[in-house]
């Protein structure tokens, strides 16, 4: 065996030992993903639990609650299911545009086809139906007569090739009429459903509503007010708490820009305006943990850093919240949202789309509530995320 030979056998154990190390390696992670995901699942189910211990003032405030949650809930499945009606439209109109285009440029070419054969209609109706007869008729050469019947088969084979693709050209500008009228069809069954679904999340918001004024009913004094975020704040320390605890067995978000050497320079999860900051007096013992940014309706809501997402659920007074896990201790926190676009055991990078703005937990106005947390500590935003001109 030479020396080349023996190379060229190593090399290829060699390669064939790193394909089985990544092998293995993707085979690890993906069962260490399914573990973490079951074991999240599970955290769900147990803070579910926890939360349900909490109760309110009064079992009408928690029935109310309750009823409050599933408008709220339906609500963000309508949300859901118009925004993908929406995009199916979008999706829709942009094929029906192309093909009207193509449908205008079909007629343009079988008129022009149309003109072509025409012609080629009365060149053969004025040499008539004995075509190569009158050919050798007026041909005395014989070598002439041959080159003009070579000339004749060209002719015929390009009135055939233009026949031919007039038949083509007819073809396609049927099945473009076809599938317009199939888009227009889908388009007006769309706009059908989109309608319902409309009239569907109306009525829901009314609903919602009458609730919050029953809610507002039940709540007479400071001191109910007082009570009730109280309850609030030890739902959300209560879930923050059981997942500091129980997500410490999962796979630790890694990032090449840990989230300990952001400070100063995290982008804003939402573009809005800062309504309530860190720290403010919020009801006399109860202050602002987090940020409270007003912002437009169904605004998207990114993701501020690398991380997984541990919770995406309801929450009583905070609504669809979205918790993520970054590393070393921080999480952040997005309340209020209209529709969650990330499940729990997501990865998400940083800027992702997570959600978008609404005012589920029983706000009246549409905002983000947002917090940064280190080992379950609130820490104030300002300090951590990027200046903003106006902000």
């Amino acid at each position: 065996m030479t020396e080349t030979t023996w190379l060229m056998i190593m090399v290829g154990i060699q390669k064939a030992l790193l394909t089985a190390i990544a092998f293995l390696l993707l085979s690890t992670a993906s069962a260490g993903e399914k573990e973490d995901r079951a074991k999240l699942e599970k955290i769900g189910k147990d803070i579910s639990k926890l939360e349900q211990s909490i109760k309110g003032q009064s079992r009408q405030q928690d029935k109310l609650a309750g009823e409050l949650k599933k408008i709220e809930l339906a609500s963000a499945d309508l949300n859901n299911k118009i925004s993908t009606i929406e995009k199916q439209r979008a999706a829709l109109n942009r094929e029906l545009i192309q093909l009207e285009k193509q449908q205008e440029e079909l007629e343009s070419l079988k008129h022009s086809q149309q003109q072509l054969i025409s012609q080629e209609i009365v060149a053969a109706y004025r040499l008539g139906s004995e075509e190569p007869i009158k050919l050798l008729l007026n041909q005395e050469d014989p070598e002439k007569f041959s080159r003009a019947l070579k000339y004749y088969d060209y002719f015929l084979a390009a009135r055939a090739e233009k026949l031919a693709a007039y038949r083509q050209t007819h073809q396609q500008l049927e099945t473009t009429k076809s599938d317009i009228a199939s888009r227009e069809q889908s388009l007006a069954e769309s706009r059908q459903q989109l309608a319902i679904e409309q009239q569907t999340l109306r009525e829901n918001r009314q609903q919602r509503e009458q609730l919050l004024t029953s809610l507002g009913e039940q709540i007479q004094s400071s001191q109910q007010t007082l009570n009730q975020l109280r309850n609030e704040r030890q739902r959300l320390e209560t879930v923050l708490k059981a997942l500091e605890q129980r997500t410490m067995q999962l796979a630790a978000p890694a990032s090449k820009q840990p989230f300990s050497k952001q400070k100063g320079k995290l982008p804003w999860p939402v573009s809005g305006k800062l309504t309530q900051h860190f720290g403010a007096v919020r009801n006399t013992d109860i202050t602002w943990s987090g940020w409270l940014m007003q912002a437009a309706e169904g605004l998207d809501v990114h993701s501020i850093h690398h991380g997984r997402v541990i919770f995406s659920d309801y929450l009583r007074g905070y609504g669809l919240l979205v918790i993520i896990d970054h590393g070393e201790g921080y999480m952040s926190l997005y309340a209020h949202n209209q529709v969650l676009l990330r499940e729990t055991g997501d990865w998400v990078k940083p800027g992702e789309r997570i959600a978008r703005v609404g005012n589920t937990g029983g706000q009246a106005d549409h905002a983000l509530y947002f917090e940064i947390r280190h080992n379950g500590k609130p820490a104030n935003p300002k300090a951590w995320l990027a200046s903003k001109a106006g902000g």
